[in-house]
């Protein structure tokens, strides 16, 4: 990671989802991310999103320096693209593309990871016991027939 990058992981104070943190965590298995170059510290990016729907941003801390030399602050953006797991007909049911992270292991100032979820590796549930089998009748003793 860059000088750049993190320094500006470690000027984060908060991570905003936009459609909140729990909702964030149940539906989406995996967000994108990219470095988003902004002339705020704290709010939704106002650049335009080519990249996709925006579902999360970092806001930094009320004393962080520009990290860009155009006086930009370098702040990460969460999003989603029309083909990914989460949206109606996307892709990617079990893979991901690289830029995508867990959105439950996201936290300020830490990077986020991928984990099995967000890979599209379910757990498998465990199988159902195989009913008993039923009981044999006893043998008859040896040499008694009826």
């Amino acid at each position: 990671m860059s000088d750049a990058s993190t320094r500006s992981l470690s000027q984060e104070v908060n991570i905003v989802w936009v459609e909140g943190q729990e909702v964030t965590e149940e539906k989406y298995d995996y967000v994108r991310w990219m470095w988003e170059k902004t002339r705020n510290k704290t709010g939704k990016p106002s650049g335009a999103m080519r990249a996709g729907r925006i579902i999360g941003y970092a806001e930094l801390e009320e004393t962080a320096e520009p990290t860009e030399p155009s006086r930009r602050y370098r702040r990460r953006v969460f999003y989603v693209k029309d083909n990914d797991r989460s949206e109606p007909g996307g892709q990617y049911q079990d893979a991901t593309p690289h830029e995508a992270v867990d959105p439950r292991t996201v936290r300020a100032g830490v990077h986020g990871r991928l984990t099995d979820r967000a890979r599209g590796r379910r757990p498998v549930p465990p199988k159902e016991a195989a009913p008993a089998p039923a009981p044999q009748p006893e043998p008859p003793p040896d040499g008694m027939l009826f």
